[in-house]
């Protein structure tokens, strides 16, 4: 169950990264250090850790959205400098602007792109249909739709981007268990048919155990352990091999202490 090097090429990759901040009250404050990782192509890469540890900074590196203090983030060889269009990111919030028709907001990027209208409305409905929404749902706003509609469609939006790296900060957070549960299946389905290298955060060991092909547990500000998850799709969070996995992430989690000087 214990990672190994892999022969699969790296997409993302974290070069002794950090980014420290500093503040009135902290002027030395690092949210990630010395962090090393390789987001290995066509992987799902899940990260959990403690509020706090620095799981969406880290994402918010690699999505170019802030600059490494320290060490470097690369993308398809290139270090990470700005916002990628080869990258779809999903923040926690979901990030639908309200003044926006559902639609409008799934076709934003193929807008700012200059796409036609009907190219913006067909890829929209495809994505839409992808995720399981129904064609009038288009029309809407998000303020009209439930949480785990507007989750959706805020998938949709980085289906739409065809991006081939997708950056994933708690998607799935504050849903009852059933809709998370419906959603992490409809990921997995859209993960096999296009095989993204996908950078997940999540809280949830088990939701962790049910999507990723390696889980990424950092303590404070930088990887404590990485476990492969070596078991087929789809996955019962309730067979004795995910549990021997949550088990085993749930240790090394309660071996993580945060240092004194934070």
């Amino acid at each position: 169950m214990e990672t190994h090097q892999t022969a699969t090429k790296s997409v993302l990759q974290f070069r002794d990264a950090g980014k420290r901040f500093c503040t009135p009250a902290r002027p030395d404050l690092w949210a990630v250090r010395d962090l090393s990782l390789d987001c290995p192509a066509g992987k799902i890469t899940c990260i959990v850790g403690p509020s706090g540890c620095g799981k969406t900074t880290l994402l918010r590196l690699a999505a170019g959205l802030d600059d490494a203090t320290t060490g470097q983030v690369v993308l398809n060889g290139a270090t990470v400098s700005g916002p990628s269009q080869g990258v779809g990111l999903v923040s926690q919030e979901g990030g639908l602007l309200p003044w926006m028709s559902v639609e409008q907001n799934v076709a934003l990027g193929l807008s700012i792109a200059g796409r036609s209208r009907a190219d913006r409305r067909a890829r929209a409905a495809r994505a839409l249909g992808r995720v399981h929404l129904p064609p009038e749902v288009s029309k809407s706003f998000p303020h009209e739709l439930s949480g785990g509609m507007r989750r959706r469609a805020a998938l949709a939006r980085v289906l739409c981007s065809e991006a081939p790296v997708l950056l994933m900060d708690e998607p799935f957070g504050g849903l009852d268990e059933h809709t998370r549960r419906k959603l992490q299946t409809q990921l997995v389905e859209l993960w096999t048919e296009d095989r993204p290298t996908i950078l997940f955060i999540t809280h949830s060991i088990e939701e962790a155990v049910m999507l990723a092909d390696r889980v990424v547990v950092m303590g404070f500000a930088t990887k404590t352990a990485e476990i492969e998850i070596d078991l087929t799709h789809p996955r019962d969070p309730l067979s004795p091999d995910s549990l021997d996995c949550q088990l085993k992430i749930r240790e090394l989690l309660q071996q993580t202490r945060q240092p004194q000087s934070l």
